[in-house]
């Protein structure tokens, strides 16, 4: 049987290992980020790419492309006396049912430049004149 203060000195042993590797994790992580690239965004992608072409991949991607025709349309409704959107709730049978129609968008954009003002004239004649009578 060991004395207590190994048993305390293994964990913290591991606690140390795992405080180094979330520091080596969170450097990584602010590295990629100032070089506009994120490996874990990047890993993720890349295993997702595994699962996609796994079985179970393979039902996801059946699933997805039977919403994409006419019943994958977002619709709104009325059930229970609530407003609802949905693409499998709201059925043709239900009257109050209406197809949702989804426009792209540009999000925001600038404003357009104003007009140019049009150019006033600079002086009047008459001021011209009478400057011009004092000048002499």
């Amino acid at each position: 049987m060991s004395p207590a203060g190994e048993r305390g000195a293994l964990n913290l042993y591991a606690v140390g290992i795992f405080s180094v590797l979330l520091a080596a994790a969170a450097m990584a992580l602010l590295f990629s980020m100032r070089s506009e690239r994120n490996l874990f965004t990047e890993g993720a992608a890349k295993v997702g790419k595994l699962v996609t072409d796994s079985p179970a991949g393979g039902v996801i991607e059946a699933a997805k492309t039977s919403l994409k025709g006419t019943e994958g349309q977002m619709r709104t409704c009325v059930i229970h006396g609530k407003k609802v959107i949905s693409n499998t709730d709201c059925t043709d049978q239900n009257k109050s049912t209406k197809v949702m129609v989804i426009h792209d968008t540009r999000g925001f954009e600038a404003p357009k430049k104003a007009p140019e003002p049009v150019n006033a004239p600079t002086s009047d004649k008459m001021i011209d004149k009478i400057i011009e009578k004092q000048l002499q």
